[in-house]
């Protein structure tokens, strides 16, 4: 790989880092303060929202200079969101819809940025390289920030939830100065086509869009549900740290294994494997949400999740590649967050009504099964797709 692609390595592991120390514990804290899942699923949808419109300014930002800018601008979003979760503190209810926006306003303006020089520093020949080691340092990297966050909390009560955040801000500074060491191309002033963002329609795109969208309906949703019931269940922070590390640990191995192991050709093998492996995780939580069920999950999910999720990753990009619409890179990144961020959003909008309307103590459980069954409809589409054996 290039020096600008391992120097985005270390970009995202920071990140990385800096985002296990406290977003899953921002969803707790929240918790602690509401008892309540639709309130943190209403901060959540924020997310959702804001992120693809942030998306198209990122876009246009990264189109009219390079991605760089727009990586920068996400990352000090980032620093005044955390300034202002430090600032409020227990008052946090008070501002739940601003502090989604703000989250969501700062992960739109990164992502983009990231994708799009995911996609300029990286070729068809080691793209799954760039995507393995990636998730190889995330997972490092998120190993080690939850159990040190659950550890400080542990030690210091409400205290510590304000050292966490404050770490996190620390290390989003840091991750401004290393960005400084990041040079891209300048692209001119070129105009972003929003035709192509909102109908982008190359050979294969349709399928990548339908597949991307039906994962978005599973996808982070599951990820804030299971840690609170975790932390309900389980009673403490520790617990949730300790299990987070374990299945970062995991996952990691998992995408070393899936780096090593999966070759081209074995592609639609390791989604197929993934999302079947991925889906009998999910099926104990039907019968019962418990430590034990919920443990399962997260090891299995922890173990499978890279088989499906490399080629998912890297067929968008390649899609691109073989119908030379490389100009058009930015344009389809944002294509894509839209269908992401649209399945994301009508999963959270179904919890709320499904939580605020049915009095029914099993509806979590049954709505766990339909969203942990998506990337099985997902794969439906991708099947489609004439580029695996490529």
């Amino acid at each position: 790989m290039s020096k600008k692609a391992k120097i985005l390595l270390v970009i995202s592991g920071l990140f990385t880092l800096a985002m296990g120390l406290s977003n899953v514990f921002v969803n707790i804290f929240i918790w602690k303060n509401s008892n309540d899942f639709v309130v943190i699923a209403k901060y959540n949808l924020m997310h959702y929202i804001f992120v693809p419109i942030t998306f198209i300014l990122g876009g246009w930002i990264t189109k009219s200079k390079n991605g760089v800018w727009s990586l920068r601008v996400g990352i000090t979003f980032f620093v005044v969101f955390f300034l202002l979760i430090l600032t409020f503190k227990e008052s946090i209810l008070n501002y739940i819809y601003p502090l989604g926006v703000l989250f969501g306003i700062a992960a739109g303006f990164y992502w983009v940025a990231f994708h799009v020089l995911s996609f300029d520093f990286t070729s068809t020949d080691n793209r799954d390289t760039f995507n393995g080691f990636n998730g190889s340092v995330a997972g490092v990297c998120g190993a080690i920030a939850p159990i040190t966050s659950a550890f400080i909390i542990a030690r210091n009560n409400s205290k510590g939830y304000t050292i966490v955040f404050a770490m996190s801000l620390a290390i989003f500074v840091v991750l401004i100065l290393v960005s400084l060491l990041l040079k891209s191309k300048e692209y001119y002033g070129k105009k972003l086509d929003f035709h192509c963002v909102l109908r982008a329609h190359c050979n294969g795109w349709k399928e990548i869009r339908r597949s991307i969208a039906v994962w978005g309906i599973r996808d982070v949703v599951i990820g804030f549900l299971i840690s609170i019931l975790l932390f309900k269940t389980a009673g403490t922070e520790l617990a949730v740290g300790k299990l987070s590390t374990l299945a970062a640990l995991v996952m990691s191995c998992a995408y070393i294994a899936e780096q090593k192991l999966i070759k081209p050709k074995r592609r639609v093998f390791s989604m197929h494997m993934g999302a079947i492996l991925m889906f009998i995780g999910v099926l104990g939580l039907v019968i019962k949400i418990n430590y034990g069920t919920l443990l399962f999950y997260i090891l299995v999910d922890a173990l499978f999740l890279p088989f499906f999720m490399v080629p998912l990753s890297s067929a968008s990009f390649n899609v691109v590649n073989r119908n030379h619409e490389e100009d058009l890179r930015i344009e389809y990144v944002i294509n894509k967050e839209i269908a992401l961020n649209t399945g994301r959003i009508a999963s959270t909008v179904l919890l709320i009504l499904l939580l605020s309307y049915i009095k029914y103590d099993r509806v979590l459980n049954y709505f766990l099964l339909f969203i942990g069954s998506a990337q099985l409809v997902s794969i439906f589409f991708l099947r489609k797709l004439r580029i695996w054996n490529q």
